[in-house]
């Protein structure tokens, strides 16, 4: 009796063994499958990555509006990038804007959603600005 005790230990440790190494396997498709495709690894998910967007909008969302005057922004026209400088701040009007001078002598009212653009824009394309300050965030 203790050699079938012993005998059926083995047996299911065996089944035991195989059903943790298929339960390890990677999986594959019922096409694959068919295919005889070999099993794919799963890829862990990927994680999102804050955006540039993102992060200027928190930023401009939780400072002082005023907090922006003289930086710098950029602003594409054309497919060409122009750069600029915020003048100053106006909350006398409803909605408050941003007065936005541009290098080449334009001018321009910015909204908060014109302001996080032109931000994230400058984030983007800043190197390329010859008149660069280091007052951007």
């Amino acid at each position: 009796k203790k050699t079938d005790a012993k005998k059926v230990k083995k047996i299911i440790s065996s089944y035991v063994e195989k059903a943790v190494h298929i339960h390890s396997l990677p999986a594959r498709s019922a096409k694959n499958k068919a295919n005889g495709a070999p099993p794919q690894e799963k890829k862990p998910a990927a994680k999102k990555a804050k955006t540039v967007v993102n992060n200027i909008a928190s930023l401009v969302n939780g400072s002082d509006p005023r907090s922006f005057v003289r930086k710098r922004i950029a602003k594409d026209f054309d497919s060409k990038t122009f750069y600029g400088t915020i003048m100053e701040y106006d909350d006398t009007e409803k909605p408050a804007y941003w007065h936005v001078e541009y290098d080449d002598g334009d001018e321009e009212d910015y909204s908060k959603k014109d302001l996080i653009k032109a931000l994230k824009d400058y984030e983007i394309n800043g190197k390329n600005d010859t008149n660069k300050s280091d007052q951007n965030p």
